[in-house]
């Protein structure tokens, strides 16, 4: 069936505005909360590394976002989803840390935190982001 040219421009507007729409409610239609904390093992400050929350689907946190932070030389740390907001979407996640040293060729990565927090599947760590957190709510307590 051969298409008309007014068919293929409405095509391709439903879908231009289609994913306008896709694009906009990711960026604009989720609130987002502040969320930052304090990184420690065994009671120390992890100095190095990142913090990521990945949607726990099965506690209902449908979000798109994987809101990521650095962890400063202090063990500081605070969320940002794309391109540059700080926050996260309200829900749970699990939580991802990783920090390892600084590679040397030959030498095997050393890891400062215990690798079960590295993998989505494996950490053991959950945490639900909330509108009004109370202080140290996202603080960061792990073993090595």
């Amino acid at each position: 069936m051969k298409r008309t040219n007014w068919q293929r421009r409405w095509c391709l507007a439903a879908l231009l505005t289609g994913a306008a729409v896709i694009v906009t409610g990711c960026e604009r239609g989720e609130k987002l909360a502040p969320v930052a904390g304090k990184v420690l093992v065994d009671g120390k400050p992890v100095t190095t590394g990142s913090v990521s929350f990945r949607p726990d689907a099965s506690k209902g946190n449908t979000s798109l976002h994987q809101p990521t932070g650095a962890i400063d030389s202090e063990g500081n740390y605070e969320l940002l989803v794309p391109p540059a907001r700080k926050g996260a979407p309200l829900g749970w996640y699990k939580v991802v840390v990783t920090a390892f040293d600084n590679p040397t060729p030959g030498k095997p990565l050393k890891s400062f935190v215990d690798m079960k927090y590295a993998e989505e599947s494996t950490t053991t760590l959950t945490i639900e982001v909330v509108a009004n957190p109370e202080p140290g709510r996202y603080d960061l307590k792990l073993t090595r």
